[in-house]
């Protein structure tokens, strides 16, 4: 009898197996699906940095694959979810937005989790095994970067010779210089005051270590006054005058008394102060192009689902800083001529009924004393047809309004780029 039982056992076994293998494919689909659906979050926190219920999603899906996991005995996929999880906890309780770095990060975790579900034997590959290794330490110093940041004990005040160092504008040497020439004047003047006078630094550099050292040194959230852009140029154009004047007295007096004598000297030291007054309110009129580009991204990428296009749409270069009228008013016409391009591409191949249009990719840089925001398109287009049509024109009058250049150009018959080239 003990025989035949064990016989019997022995013949349900390959059932057994069976059903097991049915189950790991089950849990390995629910993986697929619940990671297909965290994709999708971080494309909406990509647009939406501080959106608590995405990245509360993406946490608790994270937490999911955590115990499939376990159930597959995939102790690596594990220990990456984990980590993970750790990470997007500590940056639930501690960020008020995610930063790039860590969207990055998430994908990354993606990745290796659908290689390892895909090909169990990866983690045979000593290559892989030592990319996933690097992984997880990018996961926990990241998260370690956060705590630190939160406990980080205030024992002074940061100062702004501190912060231009670390931004690397200054040398440590240079701090100390400036520091001794401080201690020597007999009025105390201002570190910044010193830095601006030597042409050590730019204004936005100093109003930038004033921002941080804000942010350093108060446990509450800072405090701002609401200006009208209207008054902030009143005052710029005020300030515009008074330094004409200055210039004009400063160049009377070199002429009458020369350039030793004390009215030249003090007045030389009133103009660059009033300059340097005016460059730094030109700077609080200055803002990133991030809002921007996620209002021109919402915006193009309706017009790619109302029309069933299969684009792939991309920005880069959303931390440039401009004016904030051209920063709250450039998304429309840009949108406009992104709609344009692909009407015109799309034109092109409707006999074929061929919806695929390519990618367009926009990019904002620095160039000298200009900003470029690059329209490119793979696609090639009759430039002077372009040109010449009327959206193209009302849009390109749009731009001369905020004061932008419009220009385009084929690139060889490659593509199309237009560029807005904005003057600072």
């Amino acid at each position: 009898m003990e025989k035949k039982n064990e016989k019997d056992i022995a013949l349900a076994i390959p059932e057994l197996s069976e059903i097991s293998n049915s189950y790991m494919e089950d849990f390995l689909g629910e993986i697929q699906e619940i990671l297909d659906e965290i994709e999708l979050e971080l494309v909406n926190l990509e647009m939406d940095p501080g959106n608590k219920e995405c990245l509360n999603s993406i946490y608790c899906s994270f937490h999911t694959i955590r115990g499939l996991s376990g159930l597959l005995n995939n102790t690596t996929c594990i220990k990456i979810t984990v980590a993970t999880e750790e990470l997007l906890e500590t940056v639930r309780k501690y960020s008020p937005v995610i930063s790039k770095t860590i969207i990055n990060l998430i994908l990354d975790s993606i990745d290796f989790i659908k290689k390892l579900n895909n090909n169990p034997e990866l983690i045979e590959d000593s290559k892989f095994y030592g990319e996933v290794g690097r992984h997880l330490i990018n996961l926990n110093k990241i998260k370690d970067d956060i705590l630190l940041e939160v406990r980080k004990p205030m024992t002074r005040d940061a100062r702004i010779g501190e912060i231009l160092v670390q931004e690397g504008a200054l040398a440590q040497s240079e701090v100390e210089d400036v520091l001794k020439k401080q201690n020597k004047s007999n009025n105390r003047m201002k570190f910044g005051e010193i830095v601006l006078r030597e042409k050590k630094v730019d204004a936005s550099d100093i109003i930038k270590a004033i921002r941080m050292q804000k942010v350093r040194n108060t446990n509450s959230v800072d405090q701002y006054v609401r200006i009208p852009l209207e008054r902030l140029d009143q005052i710029i154009e005020i300030i515009q005058n008074v330094s004409t004047l200055y210039d004009s007295v400063k160049d009377e007096a070199v002429l009458r008394f020369g350039s030793n004598d004390a009215l030249t000297i003090e007045s030389t030291k009133a103009y660059h102060l009033i300059t340097d007054v005016r460059n730094i309110l030109k700077e609080l009129r200055m803002v990133n192009l991030q809002q921007a580009f996620q209002k021109l991204t919402r915006l193009v990428c309706s017009i790619i689902e109302e029309n069933h296009l299969e684009v792939m749409f991309s920005t880069l270069g959303e931390n440039i800083e401009v004016d904030k009228e051209i920063a709250d008013r450039i998304a429309l016409p840009i949108g406009d001529l992104i709609w344009l391009l692909l009407d015109k591409a799309y034109s092109r191949k409707e006999n074929n009924n061929n919806k695929r249009i390519g990618s367009i990719e926009v990019v904002a840089y620095e160039e000298s004393n200009t900003v470029h925001i690059d329209i490119t398109s793979d696609v090639a287009t009759d430039i002077e047809e372009l040109k010449s049509d009327n959206k193209y024109i009302e849009n390109m009058q749009k731009l001369n309004y905020l004061k932008c250049r419009l220009e385009t150009d084929d690139m060889h018959g490659e593509g199309v780029r237009m560029s807005v080239i904005i003057q600072r």
